[in-house]
């Protein structure tokens, strides 16, 4: 595991708890000071080389994790997906499209390994990033409780 990247991992998420706190949105506040668990977590899709940075002009912005199962919050599926979580992008970058070009990225490296589906969750609550996901052409297909928080299941078909 590369030390800078976790570290720039964990500020990512950090950052954007308290940009979603600043906003009246209680989304990711556990980030702000992550129980072992979650720092484990992090640690784990690290050692499974599953984290990824977003780079623009050199500079990392943000980050995801991107796993081919995921078991905790879809159960056991027949088709093939790449599943993303913790996708956040530096807010300085806000309005410029650049998740989406993130996202369209994400998508096209899931269709290079023969997946059918990018698959996603947010919190239920989480209008703003709801429809942010909706927009980009994510279906909501149910929801999901994970350690106490209502999700919002989201999927694409991948083209």
């Amino acid at each position: 595991m590369y030390q800078d990247e976790f570290t720039l991992v964990l500020q990512f998420l950090k950052d954007a708890a308290l940009w979603l706190r600043e906003k009246q949105i209680d989304y990711w506040q556990s980030w702000l000071n992550p129980p072992a668990e979650f720092v484990d977590w992090i640690k784990e899709g690290f050692e499974n080389k599953e984290f990824y940075m977003i780079c623009q002009a050199n500079e990392a912005i943000g980050c995801f994790r991107l796993q081919w199962t995921d078991e905790l919050f879809w159960g056991n599926r027949e088709d093939t997906a790449g599943y993303v979580h913790s996708f956040t992008i530096t807010r300085h970058l806000a309005g410029q499209h650049t998740g989406e070009r993130a996202l369209t990225l994400i998508e096209d490296y899931c269709q290079q390994q023969g997946k059918d589906y990018l698959r996603l969750d947010c919190g239920k609550h989480v209008s703003r990033l709801c429809k942010y996901y909706e927009a980009y052409g994510f279906c909501n297909v149910g929801e999901t409780i994970v350690q106490v928080e209502s999700m919002s299941l989201y999927k694409k078909k991948i083209c």
